[in-house]
């Protein structure tokens, strides 16, 4: 498992695949993109679809993990506004 700062970062949502329940999110203050797991989503209530949307403004925080083919994973996110 990767390692985290804890710090809490800003992105937008560059694609999201509802079907599969997993996107992607980029980030000024990261190269790559993030990995993004519908399970990390935060900010929905009981029985609520969880999902993001292209363009979305995001906060999250992320590790440095191989996921697939991304070298960042998401561990916590919530959609902003």
């Amino acid at each position: 498992m990767g390692t985290s700062d804890g710090r809490v970062h800003r992105g937008r949502v560059r694609s999201w695949l509802v079907d599969d329940g997993w996107g992607v999110v980029e980030s000024a203050d990261f190269a790559d993109p993030i990995w993004v797991h519908y399970s990390m989503l935060e900010g929905f209530g009981p029985g609520e679809f969880r999902q993001l949307h292209v363009g979305d403004e995001v906060e999250l925080t992320v590790e440095h993990a191989e996921q697939d083919e991304f070298r960042l994973r998401a561990l916590w996110v919530r959609a902003m506004g």
